[in-house]
């Protein structure tokens, strides 16, 4: 050994000898300070040689002196934007990503902090990410698939797209737990406040608790639908005579600006509409059109896939669009609610015009978008080859040989949507509590995946 010293006592316990080895500290303290060569074929080093970070930084500047709110000292947009870069390579939280800046060398390399004693927080990296938001990185990722263009890796002429649901990292919605996060919600928001809330706070407690021991009721000891349904109208009643003595309490003219006053004052005119649609449900067993899922998501809704194992998904709907190459771009679909295939199915087009400037020569999408009317305004903007699947017994509007590889092309844009949600890259269900942070998370994704492949394109490129 060496650097370290070991001793070696025998001990005498109880007549028996033990041999006990003690470890000594080491002659040399070891250094924090420590020479890495990286090699040239890593992915990240490869993938710092690839992107134009000038023209990132271009992008991140022009967004932050659009914001409102622009003081304050200039954000280090070469190292932040890094870390845009290596988020989007691999799932990983704002805490791990500031981590692996720290202490791994391709990480700070791919940051440009390899010379520098520099050291990025999660918060600032979550602030900068935030400062970008969805349409930031759909930039960036508009720069990295121009960069795969002028490589001769991606073919604008070719175009697939297809609709998708990025699922919300929630429980599964039932009225009896909306209830129960209700008077939780309520009960943590009361409690952050004073003056007229103070002789309040002791009924809200009594009805909180009360909510609670019928929650209780309901998933231990009712047994049945018949009496599952009598404990949720009990709950029913119970929520709707605490947000009846709120809403009241509310409507004084007290103006609450704290923090759990607003969020005491969203939930209270949240549930004006949320009460009638559980009790729509409680009456009648089906569920009311366009039903609110989540307290503080409100936005999420149930979209409807019919896959087996899966018939429903809670979350937002995208488009995604896979160009010739592989490569794919994501777009939230009217803000994730309700958006319909047959309107994306024209706007995939308009959106590729915009970022290529012109038209694909040959489009595919499924039967979900069918319809003459899309299939004239396909050709009108400049597709030659519109195949999109028609319903029923209608004939393509393609040739047999032109329907055969858009089909297969069709069936690759599955195979990219399924890589997007794996554990790799975290579209699915991501650590969001907004649907502005699903959004840019979303999109990360989907830059990750691009990013991915260029650099395999590049080194396989290079080899041959």
């Amino acid at each position: 050994m060496i650097g370290c010293i070991y001793l070696t006592k025998t001990l005498l316990i109880s007549g028996k000898t033990s041999a006990m080895t003690v470890f000594q500290r080491p002659l040399f303290e070891q250094s924090t300070r420590v020479k890495i060569v990286l090699k040239d074929d890593h992915e990240l080093v490869k993938l710092t040689a690839l992107i134009n970070w000038v023209e990132l930084t271009s992008i991140a500047m022009s967004i932050r002196d659009g914001k409102k709110a622009t003081s304050g000292p200039q954000p280090r947009y070469r190292a932040l934007l890094g870390a845009i870069a290596l988020m989007s390579t691999k799932k990983m939280t704002y805490r791990e990503a500031e981590d692996l800046i720290a202490h791994y060398a391709p990480a700070r390399y791919l940051c440009e902090l390899m010379d520098s004693d520099l050291h990025l927080d999660h918060v600032t990296i979550f602030d900068f990410t935030k400062m970008l938001g969805d349409t930031g990185i759909a930039q960036i990722n508009a720069n990295v698939l121009s960069k795969a263009q002028d490589c001769g890796f991606l073919d604008p002429s070719l175009l697939m797209s297809d609709t998708t649901a990025q699922e919300a990292m929630i429980p599964y919605p039932t009225e009896v737990g909306l209830m129960s996060r209700f008077g939780q919600l309520v009960q943590k928001a009361v409690g952050t406040l004073g003056g007229k809330f103070l002789g309040a706070k002791k009924g809200v407690k009594e009805q909180v608790k009360k909510i609670k021991e019928l929650v209780r009721n309901s998933h231990l000891f009712a047994k049945g639908k018949e009496q599952k349904a009598k404990v949720g109208r009990k709950i029913y009643h119970t929520v709707k005579k605490l947000h009846e003595e709120l809403a009241a309490l509310l409507n004084t003219g007290l103006k609450l600006t704290s923090k759990g006053g607003i969020a005491l004052t969203t939930l209270v005119d949240l549930m004006n509409t949320l009460l009638p649609q559980i009790f729509y449900f409680l009456k009648t067993g089906f569920v009311a059109n366009k039903k609110i899922i989540h307290l503080q998501i409100a936005e999420l809704y149930s979209i409807v896939r019919g896959k087996a194992g899966k018939k429903v998904e809670f979350g937002l709907k995208w488009g995604i669009s896979r160009i010739g190459g592989g490569f794919l771009q994501g777009f939230l679909l009217q803000d994730g609610r309700h958006a319909s295939d047959q309107k994306f199915c024209v706007e995939a087009l308009k959106q590729h015009q915009k970022y290529f400037g012109k038209a694909p020569k040959t489009y595919g999408f499924d039967r979900g978008g069918y319809s003459a009317s899309n299939i004239k305004k396909a050709k009108k903007i400049g597709v030659k080859n519109v195949g999109i699947a028609p319903t029923g017994k209608t004939p393509w509007s393609v040739s047999e040989s032109m329907r055969k590889k858009i089909v297969r092309e069709r069936a690759q844009v599955e195979g990219g949507i399924g890589t997007i949600k794996s554990s790799r890259y975290g579209f699915n269900k991501p650590n969001a509590k907004s649907i502005q942070s699903m959004a840019w998370c979303g999109q990360r994704a989907i830059l990750g995946f691009n990013m991915r492949k260029l650099t395999r394109e590049w080194s396989n490129a290079q080899a041959a």
